[in-house]
């Protein structure tokens, strides 16, 4: 089963600064999530992330799991050391903290697998994933998918989830029921005044034209 953790405020600490856990340092990015990484030597991306705000960095000898003492409040922790049990005994006691764990070279005592992602300009997410059985196979499909998954995907289609985004918001307070909001969310899209602002890239007209929507969804004497 594929999910996409909610990471929005929460603590993530990643244990290891080399190729394995800058990669999923990069991955957390966009997330909004508080990043801590904890390592002996961390590689240019990682000091460049550092330099700008981007990662809390911790340069510390990883060789026990003691480093693990300080965050019993972690949401999710990543070890990404080149040493296998070391690994394992980070994913053990993470798992006592109740946090969710995963190990770089472990898959069978991890919470979940990496999927390899195709992200598209931060609105859409597609992943493929082979069960933790071989990343690189997933990475290779990866780019075969992604190719055509560009082709696909039209900046119409980035627009449209970006304003169904801003209206699902705006609806929530207004439209009680999910039912409803989930019908007027519908119109957005059939609505052809709407699309074509978006197709003529007038996307904050859109906005305005889905509240006055709104407006008159939410008062029917209004229509």
């Amino acid at each position: 089963m594929i999910v996409d953790l909610n990471l929005t405020g929460k603590k993530v600490l990643v244990i290891g600064g080399g190729t394995e856990g800058s990669r999923k340092v990069r991955g957390l990015l966009g997330q909004n999530c508080k990043i801590t990484v904890i390592c002996e030597q961390l590689n240019s991306n990682l000091r460049e992330l550092f330099e700008n705000g981007k990662i809390e960095l911790i340069k510390q000898r990883i060789t026990d799991t003691s480093i693990l003492d300080s965050y019993h409040d972690v949401y999710l922790i990543l070890a990404a050391t080149d040493d296998k049990i070391l690994n394992r005994k980070i994913v053990e006691k993470g798992k006592m903290f109740r946090a969710f764990v995963y190990a770089a070279d472990d898959p069978e005592v991890s919470d979940f697998s990496y999927a390899s992602i195709i992200n598209i300009e931060n609105t859409m997410q597609v992943a493929i994933s082979t069960y933790g059985k071989s990343p690189i196979m997933a990475r290779k499909l990866r780019i075969k998918a992604e190719r055509i998954l560009r082709r696909t995907i039209k900046q119409t289609d980035i627009d449209n989830t970006r304003l169904q985004e801003f209206a699902r918001i705006e609806a929530r307070p207004i439209i009680p029921t999910v039912r409803e909001r989930k019908k007027f969310l519908y119109s957005l899209i059939k609505n052809e005044d709407i699309q074509e602002l978006i197709r003529n890239n007038k996307t904050e007209e859109a906005k305005k034209f889905a509240l006055e929507l709104l407006n008159k969804w939410s008062d029917p004497k209004k229509t």
